[in-house]
């Protein structure tokens, strides 16, 4: 794909780019040695070996090989692996924090979910100091990087291209996981859900057609996992299941409120919400459990009487009547 940006920030290079295949399609030609040798390196240089050890502290060597016989040997660790997302990687240490005495960067590859089956790619270098920013400039980040990510591109759509099922097979990050059940637009409410609240995002689409809608969509709200499973028009979201968010102030409440109602929302009474998707939410101000909450029973029913007659929560409104 021809979608491809540079970001440079202080002592940090980057590129991102949209690549043509699964995310897990792309995991693996980061993570699978014999993979990593067919496009980690821009031609007419090649990587003539790869040893990749997967784990904090592992080794992560590899060795370039250039058309006149020349050998770059590089040497470093994996300092973090998150599977299917992240990688990070430095030549500041040799296998199992063994520190070395001169080091060039630190690097990081982020994957995500992008439309249609694609993938994210965010592929970054943080260096020592101006002095070997500059000199990773000089030696062709830009042109080299965009060739080696291009290179990458090929490889993971042409996987893709044999084996039509290659990453779209569940592979969830959380054992234990709340299942909503759509009849349909499960990927837009994911990716709706994602947007309201810090620490949320996508996590996993499966498309088993990839021109047909996603069957499962795996994301984490507020550091919750869930996933929505798309396709049952007989059954209808209820009071039964709902998601429940503990706000820390009035601002938080309406902000949420507003976002549930848009398009189509219900306003329900005591805090409930339904959303335009038909999912039951309760915004729920952390004032509420403080005031009823103690040793006054009374207190606890005057704030209870107060909450019958809301549908968005008031705080004010509970403390005064408190």
């Amino acid at each position: 794909m021809s979608d491809f940006e540079i970001r440079k920030d202080g002592l940090t290079l980057e590129i991102m780019r949209t690549i043509a295949a699964p995310r897990q399609v792309v995991w693996r030609c980061w993570t699978d040695p014999e993979l990593l040798k067919k496009w980690f390196c821009p031609k007419p240089w090649s990587v003539a070996e790869a040893d990749l050890d997967l784990r904090p502290g592992g080794r992560m060597n590899t060795v370039m090989a250039g058309p006149n016989g020349e050998r770059i040997e590089n040497a470093g660790v994996f300092l973090e692996i998150v599977d299917g997302e992240r990688l990070t990687f430095t030549d500041g240490y040799e296998e199992n924090f063994v520190p070395k005495a001169i080091s060039f960067m630190t690097g990081y590859v982020e994957l995500s979910d992008s439309a249609d089956g694609c993938t994210r790619l965010v592929w970054g270098a943080r260096h020592t100091s101006e002095v070997t920013r500059d000199q990773h400039l000089e030696m062709g980040f830009e042109e080299g990087w965009k060739a080696a990510s291009a290179q990458l591109g090929d490889l993971a759509a042409a996987i893709a291209a044999e084996t039509p099922d290659a990453g779209l097979l569940p592979d969830f990050s959380a054992k234990v996981r709340t299942c909503l059940f759509f009849s349909e637009k499960g990927e837009e409410a994911a990716v709706f859900y994602v947007s309201l609240l810090p620490d949320s995002k996508l996590e996993r689409m499966v498309r088993p057609d990839p021109n047909g809608p996603v069957l499962v969509a795996e994301f984490t709200l507020a550091g919750t996992p869930y996933m929505i499973l798309n396709g049952n028009p007989q059954e209808q979201p209820s009071h039964m299941s709902s998601i429940s968010v503990l706000t820390e102030d009035q601002a938080e409440t309406d902000r949420l409120w507003q976002a549930l109602l848009a398009d189509g929302g219900e306003e329900l009474q005591c805090g409930w919400i339904r959303d335009r998707f038909g999912v039951y939410w309760q915004i729920v101000p952390e004032a509420l459990p403080r005031l009823m909450h103690g040793d006054d029973p009374e207190r606890a029913r005057r704030v209870t009487a107060a909450l019958m007659h809301m549908k968005k929560i008031d705080i004010a409104g509970l403390e005064a009547a408190a």
